[in-house]
């Protein structure tokens, strides 16, 4: 009948992949192991190409040529990428301008109000004086730290 296979059947001393029925035994053990092992070897590429995309992000921004700053602390990591126009545009202030020259970050302001700025869980449920007074309180604990670094060199 069409769209049927018949049943597969013993011809004597060999299979229907013309393998001895004797070897047969030990080739299903060595393909699964193969198969594992290719399996492993593939969740390893994996993982070490995701280890690589978080070590080094923002991989599109290098190929253009995109300078990048990265930083961390125990528990968490930072990358910050610019676009080399940034360093070739003049800030708009003069203090900007000579912090631009001083620091490793162009527009380190900028970066730190974007990072800043936006960063309360719960924006719109608060006003926006409560907002923005949760930003003025990180920037006074991270005032009272640069303070008590300075102290330890003084």
């Amino acid at each position: 009948m069409i769209g049927q296979l018949d049943p597969i059947r013993d011809n004597g001393n060999k299979d229907f992949d013309g393998m001895l029925a004797a070897d047969r035994s030990g080739a299903v053990p060595d393909v699964s192991a193969a198969a594992d092992r290719f399996l492993e070897e593939q969740l390893f590429e994996e993982d070490l190409r995701a280890m690589l995309t978080i070590m080094r992000p923002n991989r599109r921004e290098r190929l253009m040529g995109w300078s990048e700053y990265r930083t961390g602390g125990a528990h968490f990591r930072a990358t910050i990428s610019w676009d080399p126009s940034l360093e070739q545009t003049p800030a708009d202030t003069r203090f900007e301008q000579r912090l631009d020259m001083q620091l490793a970050v162009p527009r380190l302001t900028d970066v730190l109000e974007s990072i800043l700025v936006g960063s309360v869980k719960n924006q719109d449920e608060l006003q926006a004086a409560e907002e923005f007074e949760i930003y003025r309180g990180v920037v006074r604990e991270l005032h009272r730290r640069l303070d008590e670094m300075q102290s330890c060199y003084e």
